[in-house]
């Protein structure tokens, strides 16, 4: 008489491989769909930040006559003094009648004294937009040193939103032709500065191949090529056209 054999237990090799090819399928589809819906939420709160900083600029204008420009005209300068301006640090005044308006300290001598003057006057709330370093904003840091030149705001990729406008020097104050600044950000595809710490080149935001290298950054002329331009070795980096202008 023949006894049946016992059942064997476990599974097979083949089983295994099986189960584990679909445990990384869905996995390699979750994460896709996770990173998806992350990079729709990171665009939706970048277009937010564009239409806040955007209506910050107008405030300022009607306040001050123009919309917040640069000291210098230096990559990082145009960053740092959008921030300074826009949460109140400094502002744009002209000292001589027709003469180019200088960026002074809220509180330099030759403004006016009393309840109106020499006051922080914010067109943002502190936090509202992310900064690289939101711990920052409140303290005296922003007056002189490396720490101070690098305040900036960034977006919600945690990238630093680019910003071009006039630059308050006699050679390049005219040179802006556009009525409106040029605010970006470089989104999803941004890529980092290639030494750790250095500020991004420019045609990481705009377009100087096809304006010969300098006349975008210093007009705010966009050429027709900026919008039909992408990769590293044709365009700058943008993410589904995260700017504050129309084409």
């Amino acid at each position: 008489m023949f006894l049946p054999s016992a059942r064997r237990a476990g599974f097979t090799l083949i089983e295994l491989l099986v189960v584990i090819a679909v445990i990384g399928i869905l996995a390699t589809i979750s994460f896709g769909l996770f990173k998806a819906a992350n990079d729709s939420r990171n665009s939706s709160k970048t277009r937010g930040d564009l239409q806040a900083i955007a209506m910050a600029c107008q405030s300022y204008r009607k306040t001050y006559g123009d919309f917040p420009c640069s000291d210098t005209g230096a990559d990082d300068r145009y960053r740092r003094d959008l921030l300074d301006q826009l949460i109140g640090r400094r502002l744009i005044r002209t000292t001589t009648p027709g003469g180019i308006p200088n960026l002074l300290n809220y509180d330099d001598p030759s403004l006016p004294t009393g309840s109106a003057g020499r006051q922080m006057r914010s067109f943002l709330s502190l936090g509202e937009i992310n900064t690289n370093d939101n711990t920052m904003l409140t303290a005296n840091d922003w007056r002189n040193g490396a720490t101070a030149a690098s305040r900036e705001f960034v977006d919600a990729w945690g990238n630093p939103y680019d910003y071009r406008y006039r630059v308050l020097t006699l050679a390049k104050y005219a040179e802006w032709k556009s009525p409106n600044f040029l605010f970006v950000s470089a989104g999803i595809n941004f890529v980092p500065a290639a030494t750790e710490g250095d500020f991004l080149d420019a045609g990481e935001y705009w377009d100087p191949a096809a304006s010969g290298g300098t006349t975008m950054l210093r007009s705010g002329i966009i050429p027709t090529t900026y919008f039909d331009q992408t990769g590293a070795s044709t365009g700058p980096f943008r993410a589904d056209n995260l700017v504050n202008w129309s084409n």
